[in-house]
């Protein structure tokens, strides 16, 4: 049977090395470490891990946590969290995003290894209804944008065609609204669209059908015409907790809007 992978998400470079030596002395096979949250999806979408050990106290725009839940309910990762603190508080936040196991600083190798193999099997025998690592892979790589926003419309993680689409870099777009980063013009839309962006993209869910929307470049302000399609993404409680959407350019209807 072959090791199983891991993945790490720890800011400090010394704790880092110190888990992947110990990670390698009980037989698994590291992937790499992230050391930040927008490093994590990058990495936990191209290298497929069976599991993510995350360390909470990640600094950046999202922390350990929030990245946690995310990787959780979005990408099906499982997650070990790991802390320095054992505080109710701490256990009681790191609750909400679902980890399959959870480690306290400072940790022996039974403890880690227990840790691992029991969100494993955990992960085996209740994996959340989302789609395979394979058709994430799969989908993320199309020449169509694909996004993956919170319930707010934050930015968790966008493909590089969406790099393309919005002219700004995954990395700066990371946790940005997307009303942000998407310059949306709905007056130039044929019929009523409502004017936020957000409300648009959480109607389009709600009905379950694509609607084409106008956006203009960052670069050239020239009009897009996009197809939209969005659909909710839940945890396991069937709460919303965000969205995927994918905007499809209509070269045709492009044309003719800036004729």
């Amino acid at each position: 049977m072959a090791a199983k992978t891991i993945l790490t998400v720890e800011d400090d470079p010394v704790i880092a090395k110190i888990l992947s030596l110990r990670l390698h002395k009980l037989g698994y096979t590291v992937l790499g470490n992230a050391t930040s949250a927008d490093a994590a999806f990058i990495m936990a979408i191209e290298e497929n891990p069976d599991l993510i050990i995350m360390d909470i106290g990640l600094e950046g725009r999202a922390n350990g946590i929030i990245a946690g839940k995310y990787l959780y309910h979005f990408f099906s990762k499982p997650i070990v969290f790991c802390t320095a603190h054992s505080g109710s508080k701490v256990v009681e936040n790191a609750k909400q995003a679902m980890p399959l196991g959870f480690i306290v600083k400072p940790f022996n190798d039974k403890d880690l290894f227990n840790a691992i193999e029991f969100s494993l099997n955990a992960h085996d025998s209740y994996k959340p209804n989302n789609m395979t690592s394979t058709e994430l892979h799969d989908l993320v790589n199309l020449d169509l944008s694909i996004m993956f926003l919170d319930t707010s419309g934050r930015i968790i993680y966008y493909n590089p065609y969406s790099e393309h689409l919005t002219g700004i870099p995954y990395k700066r777009a990371f946790f940005m609204n997307i009303q942000k980063v998407i310059e949306y013009d709905h007056k130039s839309a044929i019929g009523y669209q409502n004017p936020s962006l957000l409300e648009t993209i959480r109607e389009v869910a709600a009905i379950g059908r694509p609607l084409d929307i106008v956006i203009k470049t960052v670069k050239s302000g020239k009009r897009k015409v996009l197809e939209l399609n969005a659909r909710p993404r839940k945890d396991t409680h069937n709460t919303i907790i965000g969205y995927m959407i994918k905007l499809e350019e209509n070269f045709v209807k492009t044309r003719a809007l800036n004729q």
